[in-house]
Parts: structure tokens; sequence; C-alpha cells
């Protein structure tokens, strides 16, 4: 089905917030415990590494990613510390 994907960026307190939406049907519970998980996918052709990357990545940066998920779509908010902008070794 068609829709919207919005990404936005803003500061929140002491993070840079890198947040893209969506507008599905959300995300069921038993899918969202496993989201990130090397090689869990839901898709007939996924490898399901893209998240766990995206993980990766996001620790490496002292960075936090938090799902907010509903029946009106799902949110990904990517959160950068200010004061640690820096990636870790």
């Amino acid at each position: 089905t068609d829709g919207i994907l919005t990404i936005r960026t803003f500061v929140d307190d002491e993070d840079v917030v890198l947040a893209i939406q969506d507008q599905g049907h959300g995300i069921d519970s038993e899918t969202l415990e496993k989201i990130g998980t090397p090689f869990f996918t839901t898709k007939d052709n996924g490898t399901g590494l893209g998240l766990a990357v995206c993980y990766n990545i996001a620790t490496r940066h002292n960075a936090s990613i938090n799902v907010d998920t509903g029946s009106g779509g799902t949110t990904f908010s990517i959160r950068f510390p200010i004061g640690d902008l820096q990636p870790s070794n």
C-alpha cells in the first residue's frame, strides 16, 4: 500500500534525534521483541541484517534506538547525545 514516510531531525533535551515514521499497521509484540536480532526477518527474501547493522552503528556512536508502534504506524527514533558525537572505539 501507499503511504507517507516522514523523516525528521530535532533537538530534545541533550540529544539530537532522527525520527523515521511510517503509516503502517504497527509491529506486533512478538516481532517487536526480536527487532534488531541478527538474521531475524519478516521478509521472504530478507537477510535479517538491516536493523542489526543499524543498532550496531547506533551503539558505536553512543546513540539509542527507540521504537514506538501502534495501529497508526511506527516511529523509530535514533537519539544521539549532543555532548558525545564522536564514535566510541
